[in-house]
């Protein structure tokens, strides 16, 4: 299997919902920046435009990766949501960014007060996390940032003016709220494992402007969950608040 056979495995995956049962060594991108190019492709292959994307790092300051989301798969709150449209479905709570106009690639990089300079809107968002592999979690690490990193699709709350809450909202660790069903599933110690999720903003930007990708101002850019990821197997409501930000949500139907 070639790396555009990988790609083309992924499109077929999800435009059948048959999920990839087995992933020979030889077809596994060699780097993230085949990875990063197996994500586009799949993008392209299923017809569609770049709707958001989702972007993180394990540690403050850490490596960032990210990928690109469907128009498709990005809901407005509250949404309706089939689970059968997923092969996995975990959720996370996070706060997501839109830029205030189109940011187009150029030789020099962007600097941070560049970068936020340019935000526009900030809002809660629901992640839902999904892959097209039939062993994942077992999954090589470049083979689940070809799969869009693990996304199934973002549910968006609404917006607020980023100018606004710059200075008064918690970005590291605001107070919230994360159920489903009815039921709490906010841990003891909430936090984005990236620390304050403005700092990506500037990887994303950089990676864009290298890919030759402009990015364009109704994409929600969501930046990493504040709850970890929790497994939803049932019908249900799941719900998110953000303090200061607002509300989000989805019924799982």
């Amino acid at each position: 299997m070639t790396h555009d056979d990988l790609a083309q495995r992924l499109v077929s995956a999800r435009r059948r919902h048959h999920p990839i049962e087995n992933l020979p060594p030889e077809s596994l991108p060699p780097d993230a920046a085949t990875a990063y190019t197996i994500q586009q492709a799949v993008i392209a292959g299923l017809g569609t435009t770049t709707g958001g994307w989702k972007i993180g790092a394990r540690t403050p300051g850490g490596a960032a990766s990210g990928a690109p989301i469907p128009a498709s798969l990005v809901f407005a709150s509250p949404a309706r949501v089939e689970r059968r449209r997923f092969f996995h479905v975990l959720v996370e709570l996070e706060i997501a960014f839109r830029f205030a106009e189109p940011i187009a690639p150029r030789a020099d990089a962007y600097a941070r007060d560049e970068v936020l300079a340019q935000v526009g809107e900030v809002l809660p968002a629901l992640e839902i996390v999904d892959s097209r592999f039939a062993q994942w979690p077992d999954v090589a690490p470049l083979a689940q940032l070809a799969d869009a990193q693990n996304n199934g699709a973002l549910v968006t709350g609404r917006p607020k003016h980023y100018g606004a809450l710059a200075r008064s909202l918690d970005f590291v660790a605001p107070e919230l709220e994360f159920s489903y069903a009815g039921r709490t599933l906010v841990p003891r110690t909430p936090g984005n494992p990236a620390g304050d999720p403005r700092e990506l903003l500037v990887w994303f930007v950089n990676h864009c402007a290298a890919m030759g990708i402009t990015i364009e101002p109704d994409w929600t850019v969501t930046t990493g969950s504040y709850v970890g990821a929790h497994r939803i197997e049932e019908p249900g409501l799941v719900h998110g608040r953000i303090d200061g930000l607002g509300e989000v949500e989805f019924e799982l139907l």
